[in-house]
């Protein structure tokens, strides 16, 4: 008896042109053009124009006005955000991060990487007078002014980190080397405990939420601002209740505990 032939798997050339597109834009720390958009995914500026004004029309790319050039927007991250795996992250986090309020007397946020910048998703208030807080949704650049982004970046596998050292360096103009430099300091404090580096503005404990790959998937971030100054002593033990939350996270998530 004759074995059937394999059949074929279908196409979707639209949906594929469309995925081209964004894996190609994904991969960039800078827009592209139309030209070099079409050189990047092998195809005509005819063939992907009606696409690329399909991805802007919905939301998924935006086109410089200046120079011409299309960059992924955050609608990506935002339907990721609502994907069952990040919905799980949330879900682990904001009891600990009640928790840790509670006991350290002041706001804590989780943030996450995405490309570039990296986003507030989660935010607990303490039972204080006053103090210092982000609101969620809030998207900042990667830079070394903010511990949440050092410490983000210097937890990633190394081609990875390698790619967003380069982005902090190109952000605060100075040296890849440098930018390094402060990575590994982050590294191998297993977060962030200082604000001696001469560029965080508001000093913030930080911690990594590590992934069962050995990477962070998210930061857990304390800001050290009070309507008093903390002492000392009471600093370090804030920085051990953080340590402590987020070893018990990456456990949740199932990763590693206090970046090991």
């Amino acid at each position: 008896m004759t074995k059937p032939e394999a059949k074929s798997q279908p196409t979707a050339p639209a949906l594929e042109k469309g995925l081209d597109l964004l894996e190609a834009l994904a991969t960039e720390s800078r827009g592209l053009t139309q030209r070099q958009l079409a050189e990047r995914v092998g195809r005509s500026v005819s063939e992907i124009f009606r696409m690329l004004v399909a991805l802007e029309r919905r939301g998924y790319v935006a086109r410089d006005p200046s120079t011409g050039e299309y960059a992924l927007t955050l609608k990506l991250f935002r339907i990721a955000s609502q994907h069952p795996p990040t919905e799980r992250l949330l879900k682990s986090a904001l009891p600990v991060m009640e928790q840790l309020a509670a006991k350290v007397q002041l706001s804590c946020h989780i943030t996450v990487l995405h490309g570039e910048q990296f986003m507030v998703i989660a935010r607990i208030e303490p039972e204080w007078l006053m103090g210092w807080s982000v609101k969620a949704g809030t998207v900042f650049p990667l830079s070394q002014q903010y511990p949440s982004a050092k410490v983000l970046a210097a937890f990633q596998l190394p081609g990875r980190r390698d790619e967003l050292a380069k982005v902090i360096a190109d952000n605060d103009h100075v040296s890849l080397r440098k930018a390094l430099a402060a990575l590994d300091r982050i590294s191998a404090e297993g977060g962030n405990f200082s604000n001696d580096d001469g560029y965080t503005r508001i000093l913030a404990y930080c911690c990594p939420i590590i992934d069962s790959t050995g990477r962070a998937v998210a930061a857990l971030t304390v800001p050290l601002v009070r309507q008093d100054q903390i002492p000392k002593a009471e600093a370090a033990a804030i920085a051990a209740e953080l340590r402590a939350a987020a070893a018990a996270l990456s456990e949740r998530i199932g990763g590693l505990a206090g970046g090991s």
